[in-house]
């Protein structure tokens, strides 16, 4: 399994068809969701980070751009 979502498996996130690399970008951009664009113009989006986003996993390891703010800071 790759360490990124197939356009397949990103087409079926933002409900657009696989090919159609604007609409995908568009989304991505609307939601908040960190991508990098490959030399394709395909937009890459890691598999952990979008388990982390829906719930699937909680590793907080990596997540600390995500995290909620530590109001116990400000006490």
């Amino acid at each position: 399994m790759s360490d990124y979502l197939t356009s397949k498996e990103l087409a079926e996130l933002v409900d657009c068809k696989p090919n159609q690399r604007a609409a995908m970008t568009k989304w991505l951009d609307q939601n908040h969701w960190r991508y990098v664009v490959d030399r394709n113009g395909l937009p890459k989006v890691a598999r952990a980070y979008h388990d982390r986003k829906l719930g699937i996993t909680t590793d907080n390891k990596t997540s600390r751009y995500d995290a909620s703010p530590n109001l116990q800071a400000f006490s």
